[in-house]
């Protein structure tokens, strides 16, 4: 959920890399750590991955084609996940999810999301006053963050 709030949107893959068995706490560094490493998605690589679900290059895809897709593969959703998704991105009611908007959305959704959190990061004193890590690193989404070395209290397993 933390990775979402920050504009990422791991797989279970993604979020059982860092968070494993013997994982039992994370820090803010680890955090911006995993942040840095997860980048968040481009318009250009959801629109990569919509053409190619579009074979006809109409710039729509069907519901029913959208609802097949994320209910059986990889991370499946639940119809109730794709049905909300269809009912806020079905611009024109036609059944059809206009790939194209439907990235602007996202991305545009996606942008606000970060720059509320960063908003509530300034007006929280107390967080600007903590020191985490040793040297700061300007973002991209122009969050200061730590560059530090891992916390200590994860321990991974070694072979």
């Amino acid at each position: 959920s933390v990775l979402q709030q920050a504009g990422r949107n791991p797989s279970q893959k993604t979020v059982n890399k860092y968070w494993t068995s013997q994982t039992t706490t994370l820090n803010f560094d680890d955090f911006c750590a995993i942040l840095k490493k997860e980048k968040p998605v481009t318009k250009t690589e959801l629109l990569e991955a919509f053409r190619k679900i579009d074979t006809d290059n109409t710039g729509y895809i069907l519901h029913n084609e959208l609802y097949k897709i994320l209910t059986t593969r990889g991370e499946k959703m639940t119809w109730d996940e794709v049905s909300a998704i269809t009912k806020h991105a079905d611009f024109n009611c036609s059944g059809k999810l206009d790939y194209n908007k439907f990235c602007d959305l996202y991305m545009t959704t996606s942008e606000q999301c970060c720059k509320t959190a960063r908003e509530k990061l300034e007006v929280n004193s107390r967080l600007k006053q903590q020191q985490f890590g040793n040297q700061a690193e300007i973002s991209s989404e122009g969050i200061t963050l730590p560059v530090s070395k891992p916390s200590p209290r994860i321990s991974t397993k070694t072979d």
